[in-house]
């Protein structure tokens, strides 16, 4: 597309993924052109969020079925029962930690931009980042994409690159919940076996992905399918921008990132765990946290439900606790961790939107006048 061309309004466009094209930027600081004619501020709300909430409707369901079935499961009077007897002041470390893992993803999230090469101010940055919490309950977390279009609205550049740190963050979250498998699981029988697995696994699957050849291979080999064919330029310049980020001079501390971040929450699921049971083995918390986590991001539902909540409370049950606590600990990480995530992207929301209206209606302004001129 020329950058004198007329784009589709924000209403009609869909966050850049890797298979979407690309326009060059034409406007300052990175905005994309659009010509006088272009609304671009009409629908942008309306747009987003209403096809944000159509997602949010999924989630909704699964983590009422979620509800239901733990509380079929552990005897529903017996699990209201335990929940009121959590002390609440046990809750205000949990959400600490929780708020610490996000703090330590964010660090992690501006390095890989500075890296990749997109500039946002700290707090239009931040916004994004919290915005892709309540985008990421969709299934695989493909609607963390939409952060690629917001960080393009608000000048950070080409969305393709945003796509790329996404998917840097996703991979390294999922090695650094390996690492955490790994370490946890020392508190069994066959721990070191199963430590020395994970590392393995973690190794292995950051080289595979580091494979340039492999790469190149397979993109020669999506090159002949049909509706994919014409992408896979974008595909490879995703892949160039994605290899940059996984190469070993980021990669050591955007790990170490990772696995502190959730082993914050692993803690944090330990400090639940020991007020039912003050005995309970702190690496028992990380592993069981950890496994079931990274279990329900294999899963590709929105937000591991049902996966996670349901390999959790088993853990649980198969060491022994009483399934009224296993469900309740399940219930209380989960609203401390997943939904508390939620809670601060639909609250970041609003000051993201607004921004985007007066980005987006400056340049309409600058537009109007350069047409009159």
């Amino acid at each position: 597309m020329r950058r004198d061309e007329a784009r589709p309004s924000p209403t009609d466009e869909r966050p850049a993924a890797p298979g979407q094209t690309e326009e060059p930027s034409g406007v300052e600081n990175g905005a994309e052109n659009r010509t006088a004619g272009d609304d671009v501020t009409a629908g942008l709300d309306h747009g987003l969020l209403e096809h944000f909430g159509r997602r949010l409707l999924l989630p909704a369901l699964l983590a009422v079925v979620a509800l239901a079935g733990l509380v079929l499961w552990s005897d529903g009077q017996e699990l209201a029962r335990r929940l009121r007897g959590f002390p609440l002041a046990r809750l205000l470390p949990v959400l600490a930690l929780s708020l610490l893992n996000y703090g330590l993803r964010f660090g992690r999230w501006q390095l890989y931009l500075a890296r990749a090469g997109t500039r946002l101010p700290l707090w239009p940055s931040l916004l994004v980042f919290l915005a892709g919490f309540a985008l990421s309950v969709t299934p695989g977390k493909a609607g963390e994409l939409g952060k690629a279009w917001l960080a393009r609205e608000l000048g950070g550049g080409p969305a393709r690159r945003v796509v790329a740190v996404v998917i840097a963050e996703r991979l390294t979250d999922l090695v650094g919940m390996l690492l955490l498998v790994g370490v946890g699981a020392l508190f069994l029988p066959a721990g070191p076996w199963l430590a020395a697995l994970c590392g393995a696994l973690a190794a292995a699957g950051t080289a595979l992905l580091t494979w340039q050849r492999g790469a190149t291979w397979l993109l020669a080999r999506a090159r002949r399918l049909p509706g994919v064919g014409p992408r896979v330029a974008v595909l490879g310049d995703v892949y160039r921008h994605l290899r940059a980020l996984l190469a070993a001079p980021l990669l050591a501390p955007a790990l170490v990132l990772s696995f502190l971040a959730w082993g914050a929450e692993a803690i944090g699921f330990g400090v639940v765990a020991r007020a039912y049971e003050p005995a309970a083995p702190w690496l028992a918390a990380v592993f069981n946290y950890s496994f079931s986590t990274l279990a329900g991001a294999l899963s590709l539902l929105p937000g591991g439900l049902l996966a996670s909540e349901g390999v959790l409370a088993g853990l649980l049950d198969l060491q022994g606790h009483d399934a009224a606590v296993a469900a309740s600990a399940t219930l209380i990480i989960r609203g401390a961790t997943l939904w508390f995530a939620v809670a601060l992207g639909l609250a970041a929301l609003p000051p993201l939107m607004a921004r985007l209206r007066r980005g987006n209606g400056g340049r309409a302004e600058r537009q109007n006048l350069s047409a009159g001129a």
